[in-house]
């Protein structure tokens, strides 16, 4: 076995110096990027080491009695199989190095192309915002930064709040109309403490009829909690045990301004959940419909209930316990995933006054490091 190391500036200019020394049969044991020796060595761009060989049977040494480069006569079948599975062996072997360091240099683009402005993608990427998403809001940032006069920042700010969207949903009641809304979420979330915090801002800031339903009939405990929160507030509540109650439900709350359902949480791959809430939203005319979602979900939990609340069609975006996490990206991620406009956020367990509609500028500021909004944005 003849071994032998190559270095050369890229991967194609080693590939050649590999082919026309060993030739086309040779096999890659090894690539890997180096630097030349030296203190200015760090400023230049790495060099590339492939450590290629060959089976002395195939190169051939004339001294040994064996075969020339290029001499064919007297191969047997077994030879030439034999040589073209080492070939097919080194294919996969180069194919598999050409794909690593791909990625690497893919890895190694943020910094490249952005130059001093790379802090800004660490920042996304600090913050748990998905790397697609981050190069995404990277690049439309530098071609907006390069078509204009404005710092950097200013342009890199103003793309994360396009990204947040500026049509904010919060509940909107219209005098003389009964509005039916119905909150859905995984388990776990805060759906009843939300949908408190609610209803106890519009019955005492807003002086409204506000009558509650409950069809979380799977945990007496949330039947207990939002009775609870009815009878302090002064506050009508019904229960139902089936999606057809929904009906009779709401008759009982005919003279309201506002009647809140609060469903079961339960786990996202449960179908009989989905026909549920289908079944409430048909009989019960639902006019608007919010999902709820935990600020400290990751990023496939993100895709997971948002998946699984597809069947909805048209919702908003609740995100709650944002006063328990130090990274923001969740609700950036969930606004790109789903397009659907966000409505409220929630600080905290206190009721009433723990929950806000959401301010695409302080949750900005939460994703760029201000922490005069943490807790309150």
């Amino acid at each position: 076995m003849v071994i032998k190391r190559y270095i050369g500036n890229t991967m194609q200019d080693v590939m050649t110096q590999v082919k026309a020394d060993l030739g086309s049969d040779a096999i890659i044991l090894n690539t890997k990027r180096i630097r030349k020796k030296g203190f200015f060595s760090w400023f230049s761009k790495p060099l590339i080491e492939v450590t290629a060989a060959i089976d002395n049977a195939i190169i051939g040494f004339s001294n040994h009695g064996t075969k020339e480069v290029g001499d064919t006569r007297d191969i047997t079948r077994d030879d030439s199989y034999y040589k073209f599975e080492r070939k097919v062996d080194a294919m996969e072997e180069m194919i598999r190095q050409l794909v690593t360091e791909f990625e690497r240099d893919k890895d190694m683009e943020p910094q490249k192309t952005y130059g001093e402005n790379r802090a800004y993608f660490d920042i996304l990427i600090s913050n748990e915002v998905n790397q697609k998403y981050a190069l995404e809001i990277m690049e439309k940032a530098m071609a907006e930064y390069n078509g204009s006069e404005r710092d950097f920042s200013k342009c890199f700010e103003q793309v994360i709040l396009d990204y947040l969207g500026s049509d904010i949903q919060p509940i909107e009641l219209i005098p003389g109309q009964r509005k039916v809304v119905l909150f859905v979420g995984p388990t776990g979330v805060g759906k009843t403490t939300t949908l408190a915090k609610l209803a106890a801002g519009f019955a005492i800031e807003d002086v409204k009829k506000v009558g509650l339903i409950t069809a979380d009939t799977y945990r007496i405990a949330a039947v207990d909690q939002l009775r609870v929160y009815a009878e302090i507030l002064g506050i009508p509540m019904s229960v139902i045990y089936s999606p057809k109650d929904i009906s009779s439900a709401l008759d009982e709350h005919g003279d309201r301004d506002i009647v809140l359902i609060d469903t079961a949480g339960r786990s996202i791959k449960d179908e009989n959940h989905e026909k549920e809430i289908k079944e409430i939203i048909e009989y019960g005319n639902i006019d608007d419909v919010y999902l709820v979602i935990s600020a400290n979900s990751t990023y496939q939990g993100c895709l997971d209930i948002l998946k699984s609340y597809e069947f909805l069609g048209k919702y908003k975006l609740i995100f709650t316990k944002m006063d328990e996490i130090t990274t923001y990206g969740t609700i950036i991620n969930c606004k790109i995933i789903s397009g659907k406009p966000l409505s409220y956020i929630t600080t905290g367990q206190n009721v009433p006054v723990d929950i806000e509609i959401a301010n695409i500028h302080k949750i900005k500021d939460l994703l760029m490091g201000n922490k005069d909004h943490e807790g309150s944005g």
